[in-house]
């Protein structure tokens, strides 16, 4: 019993320093700076009749396919909906998105069957042909 009591202080004490405030996560667009892939931010998107895909969603920002362009859209607020985004429609207003105009993000997963609206904040050229980012890098063991 006094074995498990310990345990139990132990797993609270660890628990309490994982949950330490440290540096501050990442959020939105600020997640891809310095990447290689993030170009210069535009104003809008226009055919969107063209947009056939979108990929690297999650809560703030998702990627919009163009045929061979890509669009990095990010959300205002954060878009709990988007990250499990299994269809998206967007709703502009004069034929091009622009920021202020809205993706509706559909899911059937996560707990909500239905659309939600989220209002786009900023859009920005990616290019998916630059090298992206190594993760962590590995030590070489004759370069340390």
């Amino acid at each position: 019993m006094k074995n498990l009591i310990l345990a139990a202080c132990a797993a609270i004490a660890l628990g309490g320093c994982a949950s330490a405030p440290g540096e501050p996560t990442k959020k939105g667009i600020e997640k891809y700076a310095g990447d290689p892939r993030l170009g210069e931010e535009t104003n809008k998107i226009c055919f969107t009749s063209n947009i056939d895909g979108f990929s690297m969603n999650d809560r703030d920002t998702v990627l919009l396919h163009d045929g061979n362009k890509r669009y990095m859209v990010e959300v205002t607020g954060t878009c709990f909906d988007l990250e499990n985004a299994q269809s998206i429609a967007l709703d502009d207003t004069t034929g091009c998105l622009t920021p202020g105009d809205s993706i509706i993000v559909a899911e059937a997963f996560g707990g909500s069957f239905g659309s939600k609206r989220c209002m786009i904040r900023s859009i920005y050229n990616w290019d998916r042909k630059a090298e992206k980012p190594a993760e962590t890098a590995e030590p070489d063991a004759q370069n340390p």
